[in-house]
């Protein structure tokens, strides 16, 4: 009797053994060939609610209202899946982003931006070309725009939600009291340079009415642009610059002309009387300058005078219009793959008429953004300068994972000495690109 009942938990043992092994060699085909349709949990499937951690930061009240919105609406569409969205200052969000992926229940969701791709690095990306390919009708994407996402050139680590871009805003009412012609698509830096004089309002010493601000452009990917425009480039490729370009003839071109707008043209307030005399656009006291299409919420509030814009000027025959592009990232280590991919999949799809119509972003699908009602406080520029700038469109990010270091020591100080010291542009473009690129060939 005991040598019986010990045979048969013998065939029971062997039996359960071939079923294990049988199991394991029908998933070692999805983890050799993984994709799409064999990697999500199936929670949601089966009818079990499967909650999502999603993590971005703040844009202040009105665009953190239309997130939460989306949210909601995106939740209502899915009785299975629930995302919860936390909402954190820019610092604050990218701190809790990595501790979240170092632990062993990470983020599923988060929103991305330059300081991720150190995390890409280190393989805490979902590669979300799997996806792409089975979901989404390239072709109503402008797939060009989407490149720089291709961290290994190949495959979609991010998916593009949103655009923005810069664009030149100018005062209609103090281009009317001068006399002048509004700008144009083809108006170049040198027609800004001659209004500007023109559009500088000076009671005896004291300037009441600057024509343009220099200092909007002090920032690296915003006087770029006007070193671009002529075939400067500050780095060939954005991920991982072996070395950047500053001291070049284009570069120093474009921050001469800008500096020469404050210090020798004197049309252009320096960063201290800007900042001590509340001297900017918004107040009327700065007749033109170029910026964020994310402005655009502030200035249709303006009721003081009428204000249009344009695209950004060309430098002679040449134009260079830096965007930069929002999106969702996929923790590789979620475990909900499928469920992560719809909202991202809603977000670029469903969502994307939604989005066009708010007119806060500029939306990716081509189709819902073309048939989008513009509102009535759009001034005529609107159309031509927030979404033809994509045939001359540039990246206006470096992803190098020293990049933020180079910026915070180098880049800043430079731009300083330019723009506050009035020191001399080529000088401080030999340092910059002295000291950025021994920090980033460093170990």
């Amino acid at each position: 009797m005991r040598k019986n009942k010990a045979v048969w938990m013998l065939l029971i043992v062997m039996s359960m053994l071939i079923i294990v092994v049988a199991g394991c060699s029908q998933r070692s085909g999805s983890v050799n060939d993984p994709g799409p349709e064999d990697s999500g949990s199936g929670d949601a499937a089966s009818g079990q609610k499967v909650t999502l951690e999603f993590i971005r930061w703040s844009n202040g009240p009105a665009l953190d209202a239309e997130e939460e919105d989306k949210v909601k609406r995106f939740n209502e569409s899915q009785p299975n899946i629930e995302v919860k969205m936390t909402l954190l200052p820019w610092d604050e969000t990218f701190r809790k982003i990595e501790l979240s992926l170092a632990s062993n229940n990470p983020v599923d969701l988060f929103y991305w931006d330059v300081p991720a791709y150190a995390w890409y690095k280190k393989g805490l990306f979902k590669n979300l070309q799997p996806y792409f390919d089975r979901d989404l009708n390239m072709d109503d994407y402008d797939a060009r725009l989407f490149e720089p996402f291709k961290f290994d050139g190949e495959n979609m680590f991010v998916a593009p939600e949103n655009y923005q871009t810069l664009v030149f805003y100018y005062n209609k009412t103090a281009f009317d009291q001068a006399g002048l012609d509004y700008p144009t698509g083809d108006w170049t830096w040198e027609d800004v340079r001659a209004a500007a004089e023109k559009l500088t309002v000076r009671e005896g010493d004291q300037v009441t009415q600057y024509g343009f601000d220099a200092t909007a452009f002090g920032t690296w990917w915003a006087w770029m642009s006007l070193s671009a425009a002529q075939g400067g480039k500050i780095a060939e490729d954005i991920n991982e610059p072996e070395a950047i370009t500053l001291n070049t003839p284009e570069t120093t071109n474009a921050l001469q002309f800008l500096q020469d707008m404050i210090y020798k043209y004197k049309v252009s307030p320096d960063v201290a009387t800007k900042d001590s005399l509340g001297m900017n656009f918004q107040t009327g006291k700065i007749a033109m300058y170029a910026g964020g299409d994310w402005d655009l919420g502030t200035l249709k509030e303006i009721t003081d005078f009428e204000w249009d814009m344009a695209p950004l000027p060309k430098w002679e025959d040449g134009r260079a219009t830096p965007y930069f592009v929002g999106g969702y990232v996929m923790a590789e280590n979620t475990k909900y793959p499928e469920e992560a991919w719809e909202f991202i999949k809603w977000t670029m799809t469903e969502n994307q008429k939604t989005l066009a119509g708010q007119q806060s972003w500029i939306a990716v699908h081509n189709p819902s953004r073309e048939a989008a009602k513009l509102p009535d406080w759009t001034p005529s520029g609107y159309k031509e300068a927030r979404f033809e700038w994509m045939k001359d469109g540039m990246i206006g990010d470096i992803y190098h994972i020293k990049w933020r270091e180079a910026y915070d020591k180098y880049l800043v100080p430079m731009q300083d000495e330019i723009f506050l010291n009035n020191g001399s542009v080529q000088d401080a473009l030999a340092q910059a690109e002295k000291e950025i690129n021994a920090l980033l060939q460093s170990p």
